[in-house]
């Protein structure tokens, strides 16, 4: 549902939602407004919700706690409970933004989360991509009254998570040289092609082995190859699979190359391990 509201100098449109299931929730989107300004726009007040202003077009002010933050399109500031504000736009450049109200247990830590500060903030650096396509599919949902009781959480968390600043590309080569040993855990057995899966996860090559090489000591390759032998030794010893089975379950393309691998580790071949004493895949 949806009602219009004006000013002197502003007028905005503001939606709620249908229903919802926000008592007990961590997170939950209670109100959508769309803002515009029409020059000389200046109000003071104490908010009792966690709200969030994202700014589409024109330039203004945002001060609280003694603090002043300019604020322009693309910008996102904050109002917390109990906080008065003052908040203003430029004469000739007026405000045409997007305000949402967060409730719920977690609402101020995420919000000082992204924002970095328990207070109101504003910042400019924020990713903004997909913020618009989430605001203009809150709101058609909103104004049609079609959405389940759960919508306005997960409407709230879409936002959030749209707007959290993304991991530095450290932590990104971290996480995914953690996936790629998880990929060789689970699929050793495969014909895995080690480039073709940083391609996929989008990532450079030679920037994620290296990453992978400081946080386990080798490189994905030299891992795979521990993997696919130390199962081929387990394969041995139990003494029903052919060396040919042996290198294909191990996701050896050959007997061969199979047989290659294993003397180049073991320092004999597959069909003799078991009979030179050793018995044991070294580390």
């Amino acid at each position: 549902m949806l009602h219009d509201a004006s000013g002197p100098t502003w007028s905005q449109t503001v939606y709620l939602p249908a229903h919802g299931d926000s008592a007990q929730a961590d997170l939950s989107l209670t109100t959508l407004g769309r803002f515009s300004s029409r020059g000389g726009f200046d109000l003071r007040q104490t908010p009792s919700h966690v709200s969030f202003h994202v700014v589409h077009s024109g330039v203004g002010h945002l001060e609280a706690e003694g603090r002043r933050w300019q604020v322009r399109p693309n910008s996102v500031f904050t109002f917390v409970p109990h906080v008065p504000v003052r908040y203003a736009d430029t004469r000739d450049r007026p405000w045409r933004y997007t305000w949402f109200v967060l409730t719920g247990t977690r609402a101020a830590a995420v919000a000082a989360r992204i924002g970095g500060s328990a207070g109101p903030w504003s910042r400019d650096d924020l990713p903004m991509a997909q913020v618009s396509g989430i605001l203009d599919s809150i709101e058609a949902a909103f104004r049609a009254e079609d959405h389940s009781p759960y919508f306005t959480q997960s409407a709230a968390w879409r936002l959030m998570d749209g707007l959290s600043p993304r991991a530095e590309v450290q932590d990104r080569t971290d996480y995914l040289a953690v996936a790629i040993r998880r990929i060789l855990d689970e699929q050793f057995a495969l014909p895995l092609k080690l480039g073709a899966l940083a391609k996929q996860l989008h990532v450079d090559r030679s920037t994620l082995f290296r990453r992978f090489q400081q946080l386990y000591g080798c490189s994905p390759k030299t891992y795979l190859d521990r993997l696919r032998l130390d199962h081929a030794v387990a394969l041995l010893r139990e003494g029903t699979h052919g060396i040919s089975e042996i290198a294909g379950r191990c996701g050896y393309s050959s007997a061969p190359r199979f047989g290659k691998a294993f003397k180049g580790r073991f320092g004999t071949p597959p069909s003799r391990y078991l009979e030179s004493g050793d018995g044991r895949a070294s580390t």
